[in-house]
């Protein structure tokens, strides 16, 4: 189990702060770039966007179809369902 890490860490009268270095390390920043902060339940969660799309991939894994993608799956249901609907309105426009 990873161990929290922990600092107390200044605010500026605008907003600003800084990570310190062990975290930007730890989450793998290098320079400048882009976090994702959410608040949740009255805390600060930051993380990269790739640790966000690996969540995003387990907690989707579940639902992945066996041995095709979803879109795919996706499109096929989607262009039966307009086959049925053209289906109805040419029966509608018939009589």
């Amino acid at each position: 189990m990873n161990t929290p890490k922990q600092r107390t860490i200044p605010v500026s009268e605008n907003g600003r702060m800084n990570l310190p270095a062990d975290m930007r390390r730890a989450l793998g920043l290098a320079g400048s770039g882009h976090l994702i902060v959410s608040l949740i339940d009255n805390e600060i969660r930051i993380t990269t966007a790739s640790q966000a799309l690996k969540r995003v991939r387990e907690l989707a894994s579940p639902f992945k179809p066996s041995g095709a993608y979803a879109s795919d799956q996706l499109i096929e249901d989607r262009r039966e369902e307009s086959v049925r609907e053209n289906d109805e309105q040419d029966a509608s426009a018939r009589g």
